[in-house]
């Protein structure tokens, strides 16, 4: 039992040092007026129009590209000092039509699957811009986010000399249903909450920040020394952040550089406690070395989230009553105090009504939830692609693809499942769920299915169901080869490509 207590002991100190530092952070959190009226002194000086680039990454999955675009369009800012470029990942079942200019904006479409990479696909286009040397700084943007007018007015007048800029996000909410409006006033809430307790704080400290890939603005100098962007994910974010204090570059927050997702949209994904041991272990032995705000940056990798504080502290009151020769209850009901009094003053800071901390205090719930379905998606998607499945018998894979009402595309998924020697498909959009019967071949399970939608007035655009698709037999019974004749490539009869064209009615019957 001494290596439990000792682990008790380490987890209520490691929770009074959280305490302590999270007091501090909102001690100074007093002097947010001032920032603000500083900040607003400097805005209203005259300066010059920088020219600069936006760049969004997107695929067939973003919905609110085009509306993305209209506004960006229509921005206050003179269209003479910024250009919109888009690097679209252009699949092989994206029957939409290829585009090279939208709303304004210039369509760069990815085709060649080694680039399908977001990070691969955005630094090609990076580099070349960079040796152009047209632009000041490079704007990345969300292809989920939405902007106002004076999105790029505002980063101009907050951009500096050599500077990483990271934006403000807001949530919106276009769903009437009352899970998604609650859903919507939990998260409205803890980023008004979080703005003003921490990030706005770090900015008065001039400490370094973790960005966020899609409202980040780099000037070209930057970009130029570090030779990179990283932004594919939470876990690239977090290690891009990490490089660019190591090497003296500070990435500030700024509260006017706003950016609006979608409830439906948001992200409650974080980077793996994985990822930030492994760089807590690689930076810690420079420490000695570096700076003081890096110092912090590096430490601020190992600050829990309201979950974690939230399961450590219920634990430790728990083993408080039912172990109290190991956990000492005065110790606990003293950090309980420490918990509720840092809590308190955070939300004075904050400025949130009542009925927002309301929501606030259900956020740790929301999070939960949310965390418990990305790790059983995660699971899942594990076990599909390992294969590994609970009956040795029965093995399955889900592919994307693209079905018409007659009216428009749409993106489904399909599962093609193997049982004892019989095939079948399963198809699965929205809340929509059809099943074929079994059969020997795969091929006849796609036109069972392709039957089964036709009759609910859906197109299955897949390549079986292509007049430009012919099988190519290869002596097996379950023939899962073909060849497309506008391609002359050797395709599966499940894949899609944007030449597709539906197979006359005597072909989808043979």
């Amino acid at each position: 039992m001494i290596v439990f207590d000792i682990l008790f002991i380490l987890l209520i100190i490691y929770l009074f040092v959280y305490c302590g530092y999270q007091l501090f952070f909102y001690i100074k959190a007093r002097d947010i007026e001032k920032y603000f009226e500083m900040h607003e002194k400097t805005r209203s000086i005259m300066i010059d129009k920088r020219k600069l680039c936006v760049i969004i990454w997107a695929t067939c999955k973003d919905k609110n590209l085009d509306k993305l675009l209209s506004v960006l369009n229509s921005q206050s800012y003179s269209k003479e000092n910024y250009e919109v470029h888009v690097v679209y990942q252009k699949e092989e079942n994206d029957t939409s039509a290829t585009r090279d200019f939208a709303l304004g904006a210039r369509i760069h479409n990815i085709q060649n699957p080694d680039y399908f990479s977001k990070d691969k696909a955005v630094n090609l286009f990076v580099q070349k811009m960079i040796e152009e040397q047209k632009f000041d700084a490079f704007v990345f943007l969300g292809a989920n986010r939405m902007i106002g007018e004076k999105y790029l007015e505002n980063i101009n007048k907050s951009l500096g000399e050599s500077c990483v800029l990271v934006g403000s996000k807001v949530c919106t909410n276009e769903n009437p249903q009352l899970a998604k409006r609650i859903k919507a006033s939990i998260i409205s809430a803890y980023l008004k909450y979080v703005n003003r307790t921490n990030s706005i704080v770090r900015s008065l400290f001039e400490l370094p920040f973790f960005v966020d890939g899609e409202n980040l603005v780099i000037t070209s100098d930057v970009l130029e020394k570090m030779g990179y962007v990283g932004i594919e994910d939470k876990d690239s974010e977090l290690e891009y952040s990490l490089d660019l204090a190591s090497n003296g570059i500070k990435s500030i927050y700024s509260p006017y550089i706003i950016t609006a997702v979608d409830v439906k949209n948001y992200d409650f994904s974080s980077p793996s406690w994985r990822n930030k041991f492994s760089l807590f272990a690689y930076y810690f032995p420079l420490l000695i070395f570096k700076s003081n705000p890096f110092k912090e940056f590096i430490l601020f990798l190992l600050k829990p989230n309201s979950l974690v504080v939230l399961f450590s502290y219920i634990l430790l009151f728990i083993l408080s009553i039912y172990m109290p020769n190991h956990v000492a209850q005065k110790v606990v009901a003293l950090l309980g105090v420490c918990l509720l009094i840092n809590f308190a003053v955070s939300v004075k800071v904050s400025q949130i009504q009542i009925k927002e901390i309301f929501w606030l205090m259900l956020y740790p719930l929301c999070l939960s939830w949310q965390k418990l379905k990305i790790l059983i998606n995660a699971l899942t998607m594990r076990s599909i692609i390992n294969s590994e499945y609970e009956e040795e018998n029965v093995s399955s894979a889900t592919i994307n693809a693209v079905a018409s009402n007659g009216k428009k595309d749409f993106v489904c998924k399909l599962d093609l499942v193997s049982e004892d020697g019989m095939r079948k498909v399963v198809f699965r959009e929205g809340n929509r769920f059809i099943v074929t019967d079994s059969y020997l071949r795969m091929y006849d399970a796609l036109a069972d299915m392709t039957y089964k939608l036709k009759t609910k007035g859906i197109t299955l655009k897949i390549c079986q169901n292509c007049n430009h698709f012919s099988i190519s037999p290869d002596g097996t019974l379950d023939c899962l080869n073909g060849k497309c004749q506008v391609s002359q490539n050797e395709i599966l009869i499940w894949n899609g490509c944007q030449y597709f064209y539906i197979a006359n009615q005597n072909q989808e019957n043979n």
